[in-house]
């Protein structure tokens, strides 16, 4: 026979319960609690505790309630632990023993106090003299053997997918400490965090397609910011040397287990330097952080070990597409390169140029092959309108990606453009593109083509997707298990 109570069911039991406890003066949602201990600290030092007969007063949520007459087990749960309690009719009295196995139910908040004692079976605990309800729970919790495993739940309510799965807490844990961990070390180089606009006129700084919004004030359309990268090197401008943002950025494009619309990367800007003492500095912090973040310089990530000790492997754009594909994008103009791409099964959209092209060929024949970390260097100038040209290559700038897992494109830096009239010509290159139909083509700014008029020292910058260095550091594979509120589609 099946004992299960609907869970629609259950809601009207809870909301009876509701009633009698406001009937019998008992307040659901008290305005104060006391606390003497997180769980965690009555656990390591529960012998102490239990010698000393020290009186403990703990908060949390109840995570399971089981009577045997006139004794109930419980398991009470803050964030730091998670520990059994035991009421006894004899210890706190008929009627209190009698509100609490009648009324009370698993994912209420409650406040215990009481004395650490061991069971019969061996069980550190805690033996209650006095409860006190905090917060009654009207719905009920996710199973509590199975947890919460439908994936679209999950990510849609983020609270019960905390609550059920105790990795995915872990997740977010680490999380915080990789952000943490970047930001104490570029404070701790010299480097100035800052803060720039999400609201701008001009959406630039990278090749992505902007989300729109209007200021009705201003009446002005605005765009959320896909990049922080102009402002910043404004700053550099400025008279700063090394600036850095922990930034929100925003792109209006296909969601999959890479893309979210909104992510969280950091950008850096360090004047007087250039990418090949980058590519040796990210090195170092790679190593160093995942060191600490891990314990190891070795994580599992898509069923591969992924090695972060350096030096890392250097390969060039161009020759690596050669080697895969035998297209040699030096010799290949747009149409020319249009039909071999088609030859080789890639969908060709018609307003694609030869950088669109040549990176689409990079994402399918090279980058699955790039497993431990491994810098992509020197793309085609057409992918890359703020980069700086290479001295012996004009078609090809000073620019590396990182990749990792074969499909992870962590990080994205250049050698900074700083010459005012070269940037104005490649923006204008991407106006025309845009006109083809390449809605990700960057926009042209001209209030940053006037900063750069001023002056700009040599600079080299890099932005890093703080998300996707999540999913690598604790062997995720989908963007939205490191965002706690991922994009979804609205329920109708």
């Amino acid at each position: 026979m099946n004992n299960k109570i609907n869970p629609s069911d259950e809601a009207k039991i809870r909301l009876e319960k509701l009633k009698m406890l406001q009937n019998e003066d008992i307040s659901p949602y008290p305005k104060h609690c006391e606390r003497t201990h997180e769980i965690s600290e009555i656990i390591e030092d529960f012998k102490k505790l239990e010698k000393g007969n020290k009186k403990l007063t703990l908060v949390g949520r109840l995570r399971m309630v089981r009577s045997h007459g006139n004794l109930t087990f419980a398991h009470i749960e803050d964030e730091s632990g998670k520990i059994q309690i035991a009421l006894s009719k004899k210890e706190i009295g008929d009627t209190e023993y009698k509100q609490f196995t009648k009324l009370i139910d698993v994912g209420d908040f409650v406040e215990i106090s009481g004395t650490c004692f061991v069971t019969h079976k061996g069980e550190n605990s805690i033996m209650v003299n006095k409860w006190k309800l905090l917060t009654k729970s009207l719905l009920p919790l996710p199973e509590k053997w199975h947890g919460l495993s439908d994936t679209e739940t999950r990510f849609r309510k983020r609270y019960l997918d905390l609550l059920s799965n105790p990795k995915v807490k872990e997740i977010f844990y680490t999380r915080s400490k990789v952000i943490q961990f970047i930001r104490n070390y570029f404070l701790d180089e010299g480097f100035l965090e800052v803060d720039t606009p999400i609201l701008q006129t001009v959406a630039s700084g990278a090749i992505a397609e902007p989300f729109k919004t209007y200021h009705k004030a201003l009446d002005t359309e605005l765009y959320l910011r896909i990049a922080p990268e102009l402002f910043l090197k404004e700053l550099i401008i400025g008279g700063y040397e090394k600036v850095f943002e922990i930034a929100r950025c925003f792109r209006n494009e296909g969601i999959d287990y890479t893309h979210n619309p909104e992510f969280t990367q950091i950008e850096f800007y360090w004047a007087y330097k250039e990418y090949n003492f980058l590519m040796e500095y990210m090195e170092k912090f790679m190593e160093k952080m995942v060191k600490e973040v891990t314990g190891n310089l070795t994580v599992e990530y898509d069923n591969q070990k992924i090695d972060f000790k350096g030096p890392y492997k250097k390969v060039d754009f161009r020759e690596a597409i050669l080697k895969e594909t035998k297209i040699d994008l030096d010799k290949e103009d747009e149409k020319s390169l249009q039909k071999v791409a088609k030859k080789k099964g890639l969908k060709v959209d018609k307003s694609w140029g030869v950088g669109k092209i040549a990176d689409e060929l990079f994402k399918e024949f090279v980058r699955p092959k790039m497993i431990n970390p491994t810098y992509i260097i020197n793309h085609p100038i057409e992918l890359s309108p703020l980069a700086k040209k290479l001295d012996d290559r004009p078609n090809y700038v000073e620019r590396f990606q990182l990749i990792i897992g074969g499909r992870i494109e962590l990080m994205n830096a250049f050698t900074e453009l700083n010459d005012p009239i070269d940037q104005e010509e490649r923006f204008k290159f991407q106006q025309s593109l845009n006109k083809k139909g390449d809605r990700e083509a960057m926009k042209k700014d001209d209030a940053f083509i006037e900063a750069l008029k001023y002056g700009m020292p040599p600079t080299t910058g890099l932005g890093m997707g703080i998300d996707r260095l999540v999913n690598v550091l604790t062997g995720t594979h989908n963007i939205k298990e490191v965002i706690l509120f991922p994009t979804l589609k609205p329920k109708k």
